[in-house]
């Protein structure tokens, strides 16, 4: 099982993309994660985690892992973490 916050590449898939579902959520195989990529792509909410790599916050998408090879790259602090998720959730707050 992979957890909030790990970076995981994705056979198939361009970029590798972060965790950002909780735990509790990922014991079911499924996750949402948000891409990783070298550069902002003019995208509003990305959020810088290192020299050249961005979490597009804003574009969140939901994998089915049970169905897919994937490994764990990396990881993103708990701070970083925290920001980023406050960035998906302005997404779904009123007004």
């Amino acid at each position: 099982m992979v957890e909030q916050g790990q970076i995981i590449k994705i056979d198939g898939i361009k970029y590798p993309a972060l965790v950002v579902s909780k735990n509790l959520f990922n014991e079911s195989g499924r996750v949402i994660v948000c891409p990783v990529v070298p550069e902002t792509y003019g995208a509003t909410l990305a959020y810088p985690i290192g020299p050249d790599r961005y979490v597009l916050c804003d574009n969140l998408r939901q994998l089915d892992l049970n169905a897919r090879f994937y490994s764990i790259t990396d990881r993103v602090s708990l701070a970083g973490i925290i920001n980023i998720t406050d960035r998906v959730q302005s997404l779904f707050d009123y007004l």
